[in-house]
């Protein structure tokens, strides 16, 4: 036969857990915006659309006219291009202006100014690019 197991410690001794309070934070400052998300009808998305092609052809506009100008001021464009993040928007224009720009460089071996700037921006651009200078 076997003994009942007596234990050595009272329910009095086991201890009760504690209430926890809840505290009262400030509101959110962002209130209801995420959770309420309604999604753009079709006239506002392709209003939109239209409005990012708009830029687009800004952007292209505006790296031509930088290439037109001089060497320094298409590779200062370009970087930010590459720095704001549209870079990609652009990837066969900017493999065009590089190329070009690698073509003069190697015919005539010089570039506008002789400062560090001027000659490490034609590196830093072409490797953002994947660009074999």
């Amino acid at each position: 036969m076997s003994t009942p197991v007596v234990s050595t410690c009272s329910l009095a001794q086991i201890p009760t857990p504690k209430i926890r309070l809840v505290e009262n934070f400030h509101p959110n400052i962002w209130g209801d915006q995420f959770v309420a998300y309604i999604p753009e009808d079709k006239v506002t998305y392709t209003c939109k659309e239209g409005q990012v092609e708009d830029l687009k052809k800004e952007g292209r506009r505006k790296l031509m006219a930088a290439a037109a100008a001089s060497p320094s001021q298409l590779l200062n464009f370009i970087d930010a291009m590459q720095g704001l993040g549209v870079a990609y928007h652009f990837e066969g224009e900017i493999e065009e202006a590089l190329q070009n720009i690698y073509d003069s460089f190697h015919e005539a071996n010089d570039m506008d100014g002789d400062d560090l700037y001027n000659i490490a921006l034609p590196t830093q651009a072409t490797r953002v690019q994947y660009f074999m200078w």
